[in-house]
C-alpha cells in the first residue's frame, strides 16, 4: 500500500486493485470508497501515515458499487461507527449485497448461466451486505456540508456512480472510474454506456478543478483531462 499526498489536505492510498483517499477535512477524516474485501487494515495504516488515527475518521463516501469499492465497507464499519454518504442506487445495492448489476438482459442471462444461476459466487458480483447509517446524495449536495465535497452524478460506468468536487485552493475533480490513468490516461471501461460516460466526462471537465484523481491510477492536471475528452469526441 503505498500513501501518495495529492494537496495538503488529500491524500491518495493506492490498494493493491483500487485507490481509495483521505480528505483531512475541518469537520474530520474522510474517506472516500473502501477498497475490496480485506482492505481494513491497509487502510487503517494510510490513516497513521497521514499522522491520523482510525477514530479520526468521521465520514465515508462511496462512489459506485462495485467491489473493489465498497467489499472493504463492511470490516471497516465494525471498528468504526459513522455515516455512509452514497446515492440511493448505491445504497440500495450495498444493503443487498449486490456490487454489479447487468444493463441488458442478454448480460444478465450470460451471468446466470456463469453463476449456474447463482449457485456460484462470483467476487466481482457480490459484496457482504451492509446495513449501514446510509446518507443519500443528490445532484450538487455537498458532503459533510457547503465547505466540503459537492456530489455530481456520473452515469457511463455504472447507474449508480458519483464523482466530487472539492473547491479548495488546490480544487480537485475525484472522477471515481469515469476514467483511470493506468498505462495511459483513458475513459474507464464503461459497463453502462460508453456514450453516457463520455457525456459525463464532458460534464466532469467543466468544474473548475486543477487536478483529477481516479480509482485507478494517478492524478493528472486538468489540461490532460480534457485533452483526453476532446482525442474522443
Amino acid at each position: 500500500m503505498q500513501v501518495t499526498q495529492i494537496t495538503e489536505n488529500v491524500f491518495q492510498l493506492t490498494l493493491p486493485i483500487v485507490n481509495v483517499f483521505l480528505v483531512d477535512h475541518p469537520a474530520g477524516l474522510i474517506l472516500i470508497d473502501a477498497g475490496p474485501k480485506g482492505s481494513k487494515d491497509l487502510i487503517f495504516q494510510g490513516i497513521r501515515q497521514i499522522g491520523k488515527q482510525p477514530e479520526d475518521l468521521r465520514f465515508i463516501i462511496l462512489t459506485h458499487a462495485h467491489y473493489d469499492h465498497t467489499g472493504g465497507l463492511a470490516d471497516l464499519l465494525k471498528t468504526v461507527n459513522v455515516p455512509v454518504y452514497t446515492s440511493a442506487l448505491c445504497a440500495e445495492m450495498i444493503a443487498k449485497g449486490i456490487a454489479f448489476r447487468p444493463n441488458s438482459k442478454i448480460v444478465a442471462f450470460l451471468l446466470k448461466l456463469l453463476t449456474l444461476n447463482g449457485k456460484i459466487n462470483l467476487q466481482f458480483l457480490y459484496i457482504q451486505p451492509v446495513k449501514a447509517s446510509f446518507k443519500i446524495v443528490t445532484e450538487g449536495g455537498c458532503v459533510p456540508d457547503h465547505q466540503g465535497l459537492q456530489v455530481i452524478n456520473a452515469p457511463g460506468h455504472c447507474a449508480e456512480q458519483v464523482a466530487l468536487f472539492y473547491p479548495v485552493k488546490e480544487a480537485l475533480l475525484f472522477a471515481a472510474d469515469s476514467a483511470g490513468n493506468e498505462k495511459q490516461l483513458k475513459p474507464a471501461f464503461a459497463y453502462q454506456s460508453k456514450k453516457v460516460n463520455q457525456l459525463t466526462l464532458q460534464k466532469l471537465a467543466a468544474f473548475p478543478f486543477q487536478i483529477a484523481v481516479f480509482g485507478h491510477g494517478k492524478a493528472v492536471p486538468k489540461e490532460k483531462f480534457v485533452h483526453m475528452i476532446a482525442r474522443r469526441e
